[in-house]
């Protein structure tokens, strides 16, 4: 069996990104940090690719997200926290949806039968 194309290779790297936001395995700010390395790759392979994740980042920017929240002092990261959840909410339909668009587009099929 040969390497998988670059294409190939990125398309599992986005479709296990997509897996890990919709099965909260990771949260939002992570997940997009992720999806939207990922999609980076399979950009010039691929037409069409959404948006959602960078327009979530440039929502937070700016907020505490990742392990840079050990830093922050608590009682500012509680305020913080406020606009963070704010913004996951209001995205999270959105991204939930193209995370399912993106499993389906990428996905392997599996053999019948196989869950």
């Amino acid at each position: 069996m040969s390497n998988p194309s670059k294409r190939d290779s990125a398309a599992r790297k986005v479709v296990a990104a997509s897996r890990s936001i919709v099965t909260y395995q990771i949260g939002l700010p992570e997940g997009c940090r992720q999806m939207s390395r990922t999609l980076s790759w399979l950009a010039p392979h691929e037409p069409d690719l959404p948006t959602v994740f960078e327009e979530y980042l440039n929502q937070v920017r700016g907020l505490p997200i990742g392990s840079e929240r050990l830093l922050w002092n608590r009682r500012i990261l509680q305020e913080k926290d406020v606009v963070l959840e704010a913004t996951n909410q209001r995205f999270r339909n959105q991204i939930f949806d193209t995370c399912w668009t993106l499993i389906d587009r990428f996905a392997e099929p599996t053999p019948s039968g196989s869950h």
